[in-house]
């Protein structure tokens, strides 16, 4: 079973108050509309709970492995929507953006007025929203620690996995395939699939100590000035690595297409994350210039196996926009007054 909520990724724009982000049961508002972060979140856990509960009513949960982990950290430009980055301030960022560059939420446009500088507007309508300063805007759509860095909760009762064991492996989500290949006997490809089996982690069987330098993993992100791509994409490109708890920064940037440029940096920018969660104070690069030789044999490695290809797609095709209206009952996506037909959704 894969089950992927949406709950916590829901945009407070264009229209705050006419956001649903839980059902009636769980909103706080009156009508169950206008529901916030903290009601998403309790309804979500709800929904896991239930879930657990019905692997156990089944009578399997020894036999069940259970992962659960995110894909991405706040969407900071959404404000109260968006959770929060706790200690992962990603502060070099933040003191070193022009102070009037502003990162808006989806969609909406910088439109700056005397009274408001960080002004916000949605194209077409009278709503507008207050912005964030770009350097703060380093969550969801970035490579900053506050999008990449998330917690994962690994159960399997009848597996050997230690109960209340904390591991600081890293651990990517590309892993989950052949790790699962792994524990239940299949051969894991060699050729095409990116991720490593990890099983000894969830076992307990492998902890890194501080420092001690790890696999290489690579954050690729879209977002540059120039490139084969159309503006705002670019290209694609390794903007960031880790080499256990080194991070070594080529490229930095605040999130998805804010207009902050980004900035090449060589040698690279590095921070261990470990004592410097936030990423506020580079280390000396003359200092630890073996390992910046190593990450960049490995990175030159790394992008040489990569197959390169054009994206399949660079907009949104405006005739899958899904369509659930509760007066109608609607499961289909009817545009009309963009004059298409309706699509029929599968679900």
């Amino acid at each position: 079973l894969y089950m992927a909520f949406s709950h916590v990724h829901q945009l407070c724009a264009p229209r705050f108050a006419e956001c649903q982000w839980a059902s009636e049961h769980f909103s706080r508002a009156e009508g169950g509309f206008a529901a916030d972060f903290a009601d998403a979140v309790e309804e979500m856990d709800w929904i896991l709970g239930k879930v657990l509960d019905a692997v156990k009513d089944a009578g399997v949960e020894d036999d069940t492995l259970v992962i659960f982990t995110s894909d991405n950290g706040p969407w900071t430009a959404e404000r109260s929507c968006s959770g929060a980055k706790g200690q992962f301030e990603g502060r070099w960022l933040q003191e070193n953006v022009e102070s009037d560059c502003t990162a808006c939420p989806s969609e909406y446009e910088h439109a700056p007025s005397r009274e408001n500088p960080r002004r916000c507007v949605y194209p077409g309508t009278t709503y507008e929203v207050e912005g964030v300063h770009c350097g703060e805007d380093s969550g969801l759509g970035s490579a900053w620690e506050a999008n990449v860095r998330m917690p994962a909760i690994v159960r399997w009762k009848g597996g050997n996995v230690p109960v209340g064991e904390v591991s600081y492996e890293m651990v990517s989500t590309l892993d989950v395939l052949p790790t699962v290949l792994s524990i239940v006997g299949k051969e894991i490809p060699s050729d095409n699939i990116d991720g490593v089996d990890v099983s000894d982690i969830f076992l307990g069987n492998q902890n890194h100590f501080e420092g001690e330098q790890g696999r290489p993993i690579f954050f690729w992100r879209d977002g540059f000035r120039t490139g084969p791509l159309p503006p705002p994409f670019g290209r694609f490109d390794v903007v960031a690595m880790k080499l256990g708890w080194y991070k070594l920064w080529f490229y930095t940037k605040s999130s998805h297409y804010n207009a902050d440029e980004e900035v090449y940096h060589d040698p690279p920018l590095l921070f261990n994350v470990f004592d410097d969660p936030g990423e506020a104070y580079p280390l000396d690069p003359k200092e630890h210039w073996e390992l910046i030789d190593d990450a960049l044999r490995l990175l030159y490695d790394h992008k040489n196996s990569v197959h390169w290809t054009r994206p399949l797609t660079l907009s949104r095709d405006p005739r899958y926009i899904p369509c659930s209206n509760v007066a109608s009952g609607c499961r289909t996506a009817t545009l009309p007054e963009m004059g298409m037909e309706p699509i029929e959704t599968v679900g």
